[in-house]
């Protein structure tokens, strides 16, 4: 079985509001990189997408190399990346959203 999408298979099989769990691989100082399994293009949570409330600092960046639930937001086209959210509030509401993988694997 191919694991690999288009971009465009992509933005139609995950739906804003899909969660998802990835592992963090970069920290920059707008937020963190997250690679999903079985998806060639790279994951984005920026500062604002943290945490519901309060400032974010490098302290509060997951370590690379752990695993993190995120949930898809949007699609930015410049450079292909998924923008994502880690804020519990946007996980919760997700909870009930179909996981990526029973969609196309």
């Amino acid at each position: 079985m191919n694991n690999s999408y288009s971009w465009e298979e992509i933005k139609n099989s995950l739906k804003p509001g899909t969660k998802l769990e990835g592992v963090v691989t970069h920290h920059f100082g707008f937020g963190i990189f997250v690679v999903l399994p079985g998806i060639e293009f790279t994951g984005l949570v920026t500062l604002p997408d943290f945490k519901d409330e309060g400032n974010v600092t490098r302290c509060d960046y997951p370590a690379i190399g752990s695993s993190v639930n995120v949930v898809v937001l949007a699609f930015k086209e410049m450079g292909q990346h998924i923008w994502l959210s880690m804020r519990p509030s946007l996980l919760n509401k997700s909870s009930e959203a179909e996981l990526f993988y029973q969609k196309i694997i």
